[in-house]
């Protein structure tokens, strides 16, 4: 890690994918794309809710577009300081560079972020979302549990963790 913690600059992850800070006039078309992908589309979120999700002012939460050989491929949101490590807020890989373990770049350069001291690496999924719920194990989550209600009436989101060294005494 160099400078602070996920930070508003250019991360590299691999010599192809990089993390950009998000600029706020392509926010617009970054929504779009983003509430085409399920858990948005079934949620019925619209492009210009998530577009201010986007830009809205928070100290904590540092956003940043995906991007592969330089072309947007997704978005990233990520909340720190959060419960002894950083929480995965958002992540959105556009159909077109899925499976290319873009996820996993993402949840590697948070493990590297974290300070030392941080533990944890959060994050919540749809319970209907069986293939996010298969990859996030995949990467080392746990589910930790339900949490009813908290995007949505009706929906149940699974809270999971990922330990990035035991806790502390």
């Amino acid at each position: 890690m160099t400078g602070a913690p996920y930070a508003p600059r250019r991360h590299d992850l691999r010599p192809d994918v990089a993390l950009v800070p998000v600029d706020p006039v392509i926010a617009d078309a970054l929504a779009a794309r983003i509430v085409a992908l399920d858990p948005w589309a079934s949620l019925g979120l619209s492009a210009a809710a998530m577009a201010e999700r986007i830009t809205r002012p928070w100290a904590a939460t540092h956003r940043f577009v995906v991007e592969v050989d330089g072309a947007a491929a997704g978005y990233v949101s990520v909340r720190w300081p959060f419960m002894r490590g950083p929480y995965l807020e958002t992540i959105a890989v556009f159909p077109e560079a899925q499976r290319r373990g873009l996820a996993r770049a993402v949840i590697e350069w948070m493990g590297r972020e974290a300070p030392p001291g941080e533990v944890d690496l959060w994050l919540c999924v749809s319970d209907w979302n069986a293939p996010a719920r298969a990859a996030y194990r995949a990467l080392g989550f746990v589910e930790i549990g339900p949490i009813a209600d908290l995007v949505a009436p009706g929906r149940t989101e699974i809270f999971m963790r990922r330990r990035l060294a035991p806790p502390i005494g």
